[in-house]
């Protein structure tokens, strides 16, 4: 589950540039579940959601939050209610929209 509201057009090594971490990081953090990019062929396709995302992610790890327990966490509360969303952001956001929409 996540919200995309931009294009995955990063690959691993351009998203691990910009976020000044090492690609098997990324890795590490797709292997747990924490996030999950776009795939063409054997490519990772990252988009600046996802960079969002693994910035909040690594606040939260260095914060002192295992991985572990992050991938618990998401998995009974959605991305929304864990990470800083705006209310517009989340109103955009496809995942957050479906769930509204079956809460109905």
């Amino acid at each position: 589950m996540r919200c995309q509201t931009n294009p995955s057009v990063y690959r691993i090594s351009a998203a691990a540039e910009i976020l000044a971490l090492h690609p098997r990081t990324l890795r590490n953090y797709e292997k747990a579940g924490l996030v999950t990019p776009s795939r063409k062929g054997k490519w990772r396709y990252y988009s600046l959601d996802d960079i969002a995302w693994i910035r909040c992610l690594f606040k939260m790890i260095h914060g002192g939050i295992t991985i572990a327990s992050i991938g618990k966490l998401l998995h009974y509360a959605p991305c929304w209610e864990v990470g800083e969303c705006d209310g517009e952001k989340r109103n955009q956001c496809p995942v957050y929209q479906r769930r509204s929409r079956e809460s109905r």
